[in-house]
C-alpha cells in the first residue's frame, strides 16, 4: 500500500515507520517550477524532516491526511521548493491537529486532517472544490498532484526539488473494478491514474494536494493524497480523499464560510 509512516524502516509500501509517520513521492513527473504551488505543505520531524504534504486552505490552515499525523507534527514548512533550503519557507509550529471523526484507519475512509497553525500564513491559500466532478472516459479531467515523495515503489530515497505529475481523474467503478481494488473505494475517495500504470504519487507524498483546474482558470483542491497500492502499477490508480466529501467539516472545524 502507498501510505504509511516515513521512518527508518520500510513497513507497507508508503510507509516507513520511526514513530507513526506516513510518506510516499511522485513516479513519472517532472520537476515543478518555483512558485507554481505555493500553498503547498512540508509536515516536518525533529530530526527527520519530511515525511508527509499538506495544502495551505486557510491563512493559518492546513489539511492534509489523517494517517499523516498519527505520529503527531514538528513543524510545518510553506513555500518550500528545494529540501536542502528550508530557511526559503515559511515555518511554523502547530497549535492543533483535528482528524475527520468519521476516518477509519483500516478502510482509510475520510482520510483527512486538520492542522492549526501557530500564525498566519503570508502564503496564498488553495481554494476548495466543493462539488462533484463530472467526467468520463470521453471526457476525461486532468488532475495535478505534487510532492517530495520517492520517485519509484519501495524506495527510500526523496528528491530536493519539488516534483509534479498530471493524470486523468477515474470513476470510481473503474477504481472498483476486481483487478483494481475490488469495492475498495468509498464515497469520501477519488481516484486518479492510468490503467496501465507509469504515473502515481508515492511514499512521501501523503497528505499532499491532487488540484484541477476549473472553466475560468481557477486551481480548485480536489484531493488530499491518501493511499494505493504499490506507486505506479497497472490497474492499481493512486487513491486520494474527495475534498468535496468533506467540504462541510472542513469549512466548520476551520471557521471558513
Amino acid at each position: 500500500m502507498k501510505t504509511g509512516c516515513l521512518s527508518l524502516l520500510a513497513v507497507l509500501g508508503l510507509t516507513f515507520s520511526i514513530t507513526a509517520h506516513a510518506q510516499s513521492r511522485i513516479v513519472g513527473g517532472t520537476e515543478a517550477k518555483e512558485g507554481d504551488f505555493p500553498y503547498i505543505v512540508s509536515l516536518q520531524a525533529n530530526g527527520f524532516g519530511h515525511f508527509c504534504g499538506g495544502s495551505l486552505i486557510a491563512d493559518k490552515w492546513v489539511l492534509t491526511a489523517a494517517h499523516c499525523v498519527d505520529g503527531g507534527v514538528d513543524s510545518v514548512l510553506i513555500g518550500l521548493h528545494d529540501r536542502n533550503k528550508p530557511n526559503s519557507a515559511e515555518k511554523f509550529q502547530v497549535a492543533k491537529i483535528y482528524v475527520h471523526p468519521k476516518n477509519n484507519p483500516s478502510t482509510m475512509d475520510y482520510d483527512f486532517a486538520l492542522i492549526e497553525l501557530s500564525q498566519n500564513s503570508s502564503f496564498k491559500p488553495v481554494a476548495l472544490n466543493e462539488t462533484e466532478i463530472s467526467f468520463s472516459a470521453s471526457k476525461p479531467v486532468f488532475a495535478v498532484t505534487a510532492g517530495w515523495g520517492t520517485t519509484s515503489s519501495g524506495s527510500q530515497s526523496l528528491p530536493a526539488i519539488l516534483r509534479q505529475v498530471s493524470i486523468p481523474l477515474v470513476t470510481t467503478s473503474d477504481c472498483n473494478a476486481k483487478a483494481s481494488y475490488d469495492g475498495g473505494i468509498t464515497s469520501s475517495m477519488i481516484c486518479a491514474g492510468y490503467k496501465v500504470g507509469g504515473k502515481d504519487s508515492c511514499q512521501g507524498d501523503s497528505g499532499g494536494p491532487l488540484v484541477v483546474t476549473n472553466s475560468d482558470g481557477t486551481t480548485l483542491l480536489a484531493g488530499v493524497v491518501s493511499w494505493g497500492e504499490g506507486c505506479a502499477l497497472k490497474d492499481k490508480y493512486g487513491v486520494y480523499g474527495k475534498v468535496s466529501a468533506a467540504t462541510k467539516w472542513i469549512k466548520t472545524t476551520a471557521g471558513l464560510k
